[in-house]
Formats: structure tokens, sequence, C-alpha cells
């Protein structure tokens, strides 16, 4: 590995995390404690649950899935060439974007981009600290540091 390779991050990053499953767990217990205080009648708990099944499936089926983000060549700028490898209902597909902003937090990094290939919208995901090992983790630190000092 060159000095120029080890400088660029390269990072696949696990499809699951635990870290979401449990944040969605507590979220849904909060919801479902919040629905039993409001004293509801048995129709409305059935049609409540029914709509938050239907959105939750939704949700997870219409998401494209980041498993591998790589950065631009180091002769280009940081934001620009951003290679995303994306598992989407179509299959895994290579989109390429812009890096936007990075914003980080003790156990999730978010990342917005905005996608170029293969048509231009505006992309937000999530990265939890379990879908990347340490070193990893530490480098998308530096990222998020280096880019939030670029916006000042």
């Amino acid at each position: 590995m060159t000095l120029a390779n080890s400088l660029r991050i390269d990072t696949a990053i696990q499809p699951t995390s635990y870290l979401r499953v449990l944040f969605y767990i507590g979220l849904s217990v909060v919801m479902v404690v919040l629905a039993w205080l409001a004293a509801l009648a048995f129709w409305q708990y059935v049609l409540i649950s029914i709509v938050a099944a239907a959105v939750s499936i939704y949700l997870i089926l219409s998401r494209p899935i980041l498993l591998h983000l790589s950065q631009p060549p180091l002769s280009q700028r940081l934001d620009r060439q951003w290679q995303l490898l994306m598992r989407t209902g179509r299959g895994d597909e290579l989109w390429q974007a812009q890096l936007k902003a990075v914003h980080r937090y003790q156990w999730v990094m978010s990342f917005e981009f905005i996608v170029i290939e293969p048509y231009q919208r505006p992309l937000s995901v999530t990265v939890f600290r379990d879908q990347v090992n340490p070193e990893q983790w530490r480098e998308l630190n530096i990222l998020a540091h280096v880019s939030s000092t670029k916006t000042r």
C-alpha cells in the first residue's frame, strides 16, 4: 500500500447495525407506551399498528443501503467524486456523489451527499459505530472534523 492510498478513506460498511436495531426498539417502546396512555378504542390500536407496520416496511424496503464509501483521489477536492456502493431494490449499484456535509455524534455519523450518477438527487445516509471497525471509525471522525472546519 502506498502513502497516497493510505491517506484515502475506503471503507466497507456492514449493512446491519445492532445500535440501529436498539434505537428502533426503544422508539417503538416509547410509541407503544404513549398509545397505551392515550386510552384509545381497540379499532384505533389496530389502525395505528397497521399504519406503523406499513410505514416501517416501506422505509426498510425503499431506502438504499450504503455498503462501501470511497474518497476521491488526493488530487481532487474533498467534496467531489465520492463513490458509494449502494444496495437498492435493483441490486448493488455504484453511485457517484458530492459530499455536502458530515455530522458526527458519539455513536453515529450522518453523511449528506448530492448524488450525480445514476441520477441527481440529495441523499442522506447514517453510519452507526458498529457498522465499521475502530480504525475506519477514527478515519471517518477525522473526515467529519476536516469537513466541518472547511464549512466554517
